[in-house]
């Protein structure tokens, strides 16, 4: 048993317990409202953005990531689906294209991009779910540099309940 954690313990609830209020007195007024979609184009409901793999690589459809919603993290990076209000939203989206479509230059030309996220705009109805992946551009294959290779899309949607 650790006793220097112990011994910090008591004044962490002695700490917590002086700034914390009970939900009967807290101001509604001063909560911040959610901030998951601009209010300009907030929709009641919500609706999920999945990056399970099953994009069909009959079609040159891979596994993308989602990097960020509106500018800021969709949630734990090991998560295969995002909770988003529904409305409009912007979506940073990263390639995770199979290694063997490449060949070698093509491989260190990847590895070497700094900016290798392209967005994608997406309007949210409530109570569907997207699935998202990268679209690899067979006519645009070699050009790696250019960023003109894959496009992020939204190759299905299915209409799930959203809690």
């Amino acid at each position: 048993m650790n006793l220097s954690v112990l011994c910090c313990l008591p004044l962490l609830a002695v700490a917590f317990a002086t700034t914390a209020q009970p939900l009967s007195q807290v101001d509604p007024a001063s909560v911040p409202a959610s901030t998951s979609a601009t209010p300009a184009t907030a929709v009641a409901g919500c609706g999920r953005i999945s990056v399970f793999d099953v994009a069909p690589r009959s079609k040159d459809l891979y596994r993308a990531r989602l990097m960020n919603v509106d500018g800021k993290l969709p949630g734990p990076t090991a998560a295969r689906s995002y909770r988003v209000n529904a409305g409009k939203h912007a979506l940073e989206v990263a390639e995770l294209i199979d290694e063997r479509q490449f060949n070698d230059v093509q491989l260190r030309q990847r590895v070497k991009q700094s900016d290798r996220y392209k967005t994608i705009e997406l309007d949210v109805q409530p109570n569907t779910t997207y699935l998202l992946a990268a679209h690899l551009i067979e006519a645009n294959r070699n050009d790696i540099i250019g960023q003109t290779y894959w496009e992020p899309v939204i190759f299905s949607q299915s209409s799930e309940a959203c809690n």
